[in-house]
């Protein structure tokens, strides 16, 4: 299965990196590698994440740092739509579609 991260998800991993990176940039690297090897292994098995309130989007909780990727899959491709650290409320609807 194809990987697409959808606009939203790019920003927020460039965002996630620039915070960590004032104060670790190995640590900010780090992260953002576990995001993306999270992300390959949800496009090999797309069922791992648990299903969401919003139709059609998954999240998958990116172990051992405090964030989800939430994500969907659209034909042959599974598409990252949103990164998010997983103390924040949930996201609305309008925030991943």
């Amino acid at each position: 299965m194809k990987l697409r991260y959808a606009r939203r998800a790019r920003t927020d991993i460039d965002g996630i990196h620039e915070y960590i990176s004032h104060h670790d940039q190995r640590a900010a690297s780090a992260v953002v590698r576990r995001i993306q090897s999270a992300s390959q292994l949800l496009a090999k098995y797309p069922g791992l994440g648990r299903g969401t309130d919003m139709v059609g989007v998954r999240v998958f909780p990116i172990v051992p740092f405090p964030y989800l990727i939430y994500y969907r899959v659209t034909g042959d491709a599974l598409e990252v739509i949103h990164v998010r650290h997983g103390r924040r409320d949930a996201p609305k609807p309008e925030e991943v579609v």
